[in-house]
């Protein structure tokens, strides 16, 4: 049973971030000891996968951009590849990557629009999400914070009402939704949010009982762990 924590930097993502919402367990488990995460099952890895084509295609709703990329750079060559794409003058750039408050975020798509700079995080979803709102809040709290003014944070999801004929009509694939407003309310909420991640981090492993909350908004890397003790016997009435 693991109780006392080991050192850690209070480093965060925005995908630990939205763990860390949904649970300060899970979090302190990652960052202490990740190796208790249990393995993707096919249909996880299938849906990572095809989150991620749902993406790049996205990316056709502003073509010409340029990409950030992850694999080959390390955070500190992401960070500068983004500043001089932006000093460029840059319009669009995919998976352009931030850092404040030691928080390190990605934006699906970064892009110049008439009124200025503009981010969307793109969903292989039919619908809104609360959670994605946060997810964008964070990813507002980091650009803004880095120094780079944001004036529209959107939503792409898929568009349940598209019938594909032919060749994919990128425009007609996906639903933008201009979730500006709803993303200020919860990005005022991310640095009271952090502060209460960080200090959960600094102490031993929170005592969270398992509940729903392991599997939403998402399944949890540790359930396997966590739901460890709990026998079901097929025979019981």
């Amino acid at each position: 049973m693991i109780h006392t924590r080991k050192p850690t930097h209070p480093y965060l993502s925005k995908s630990l971030y939205i763990k860390g919402l949904q649970c300060h367990k899970a979090l302190w488990l990652y960052k202490n000891s990740p190796e208790l995460k249990s393995k993707h099952s096919a249909a996880q890895l299938a849906a990572f996968d095809n989150g991620t084509h749902v993406g790049i295609v996205a990316q056709g709703l502003f073509p010409g951009g340029i990409e950030v990329p992850y694999g080959g750079l390390t955070h500190t060559e992401q960070l500068a590849r983004t500043q001089e794409l932006i000093a460029y003058g840059t319009k669009t750039i995919y998976e352009a990557t931030f850092s404040f408050d030691n928080v390190l975020v990605k934006v699906d798509i970064l892009h110049r629009g008439e009124t200025g700079w503009e981010i969307y995080e793109v969903k292989s979803s039919t619908e809104c999400k609360d959670v994605y709102l946060h997810d964008i809040a964070v990813q507002l709290y980091v650009v803004t914070g880095s120094g780079l003014p944001i004036t529209r944070a959107c939503l792409i999801h898929i568009n349940t009402h598209y019938v594909r004929h032919g060749d994919i009509e990128v425009e007609k694939l996906y639903s933008i939704l201009d979730m500006t407003e709803k993303v200020l309310v919860r990005e005022a909420d991310v640095p009271v949010q952090l502060m209460v991640m960080r200090k959960a981090l600094g102490q031993d492993m929170p005592d969270i009982e398992s509940g729903p909350h392991c599997e939403k908004p998402y399944a949890c890397d540790f359930k396997g762990h966590c739901w460890s003790h709990i026998r079901v016997d097929a025979g019981d009435d």
